[in-house]
């Protein structure tokens, strides 16, 4: 995202979760179009050219600076963000994707060393209001809230971390479908679906496939929602 006559407006990030809240704080209620302003970022035309923009502009506002590498958006507070848009009922419009799945090279590859356990770890996750008939400028910040899994939920997710990478180190990549794993799922990530990637196949030759990324499955956000921010109005 860049302007060609002015500097973008970018928040130093933050060292304290209290800096983070602030800024937080002062961007709940503003439209997409506002927000622009204060970052001096120009709109997309139109919303089939502005996937990610709102991500890219949170992260401008609010000091993200992780960008597309394996650790959390806000190495010092060892936070990730993450932007969930929500129909006008706080209900989730979509799962959330949270990271790339490496298809190669993964002979040593654990949950524990993966970039999906240091992003998961401690989530902050900002919702907007973003019904897909809804222009940019009409669009909203709904509200915030941090996740940190509790004990079940962690142990949840990385059992279906392990069952998607044995799948994957067993060469069924093809076989692994949106109905596997129950918080986690690893479906296709690529800007078009000509994009593809290395993998090993089901008798350890090399295939291509389309790359893959772990996404948070929508019912499991709309209960962090109900718990995290409806609740609490």
């Amino acid at each position: 995202m860049s302007t060609t006559k002015n500097k973008i407006n970018r928040t130093k990030s933050p060292e304290t979760f209290e800096e983070l809240i602030n800024s937080l704080n002062s961007i709940v209620g503003k439209t997409i179009s506002e927000l622009a302003k204060i970052a001096n970022v120009p709109l997309p035309i139109s919303t089939t050219h502005g996937k990610g923009f709102t991500g890219e502009l949170l992260e401008i506002l609010l000091g993200a600076t992780a960008e597309n590498r394996p650790i959390p958006d806000f190495p010092n507070l060892g936070l990730e963000l993450k932007t969930l848009p929500v129909d006008k009922n706080l209900v989730p419009l979509e799962s959330t994707f949270f990271c790339h799945a490496p298809l190669t090279g993964i002979r040593h590859l654990t949950f524990e060393n993966s970039a999906l356990y240091s992003k998961i770890k401690r989530v902050l996750f900002v919702v907007v209001t973003a019904q897909r008939d809804m222009d940019f400028e009409d669009r909203v910040i709904a509200g915030y809230f941090f996740f940190t899994p509790n004990e079940a939920q962690f142990n949840q997710i990385k059992s279906d971390y392990d069952e998607l990478y044995e799948m994957i180190k067993t060469g069924h990549v093809e076989s692994i479908n949106a109905r596997i794993g129950q918080i986690m799922q690893l479906r296709p990530k690529c800007a078009n679906g000509k994009a593809l990637t290395d993998c090993i196949g089901i008798d350890g030759e090399i295939i291509k496939t389309r790359p893959r990324g772990f996404y948070m499955r929508r019912s499991f956000t709309k209960e962090l929602i109900e718990k995290e921010l409806m609740a609490k109005k």
